[in-house]
């Protein structure tokens, strides 16, 4: 396994504890913080691959360091909360949130978790090698080298989760695609019946790439999934 650095955010030291015990068992480095001013400092001074991030935290609400975080470096984020309220979840993963775990949770979900968003990560990595082209499907021209979306002459800013799912789901056009279908796709790991993640992501793609909240690209099934319409 290539070394790879992890900050683990939250200020109950005995879940700082069993969390780093795993992820190091597991090979990863790890670094920790109790609050938002202690890791912005550290995240200033060292590249972390992925941040493991509570969200009650003595400063400031995790998702304010999620905030500042995104504003100039991407590494996938997962949030940790005993937060179980459907709203504030969404509210979480749209404001950067790659991934939402609940708390009391099971440390070896957490690891498959890590070791799947970093998957993601490398596939993200990858994709120019494996996928060397352009596609056209009806306003949208997504160049798959460059990383990049237009529509109608206007390019999109896509996170590199909304550009996979619209990649897979370009090349999986007119049939229902279910929320796990979708996660184990994008997220490379079991979905563990964790919808609302795809859903947010999803919502946030559509916003982005449909005119004035439309179905022309992706038509919603209910408690099912999703059809991208070629």
């Amino acid at each position: 396994m290539d070394e790879y650095n992890i900050l683990v955010v939250d200020d109950d030291p005995d879940i700082t504890e069993v969390i780093t015990l795993y992820l190091r068992n597991s090979g990863y480095n790890v670094n920790t913080a109790s609050n938002c001013n202690e890791a912005l400092k550290k995240i200033n001074n060292e590249y972390f691959h992925l941040i493991i991030l509570d969200i009650m935290l003595p400063d400031f609400d995790g998702t304010f360091l999620c905030q500042k975080i995104r504003q100039y470096i991407y590494c996938p984020i997962i949030f940790i909360s005993c937060i179980d309220d459907e709203d504030y979840i969404i509210n979480a993963l749209n404001l950067g949130g790659d991934d939402y775990i609940r708390k009391p949770f099971n440390p070896k979900e957490l690891v498959a978790r890590v070791k799947s968003n970093l998957r993601r990560v490398i596939y993200d990595q990858n994709i120019n090698t494996l996928n060397n082209k352009k596609l056209s499907i009806k306003d949208l021209t997504i160049d798959v080298e460059k990383y990049t979306v237009i529509n109608k002459n206007k390019e999109i800013s896509l996170s590199p989760i909304e550009f996979n799912i619209l990649l897979f789901m370009i090349n999986n056009p007119d049939k229902i695609l279910s929320y796990s279908e979708i996660y184990e796709n994008v997220w490379k790991c079991k979905s563990l019946g964790d919808i609302r993640t795809v859903m947010v992501h999803v919502s946030n793609l559509r916003k982005k790439i449909e005119d004035n909240s439309s179905e022309k690209y992706i038509k919603t099934v209910k408690k099912k999934g999703y059809i991208f319409l070629s």
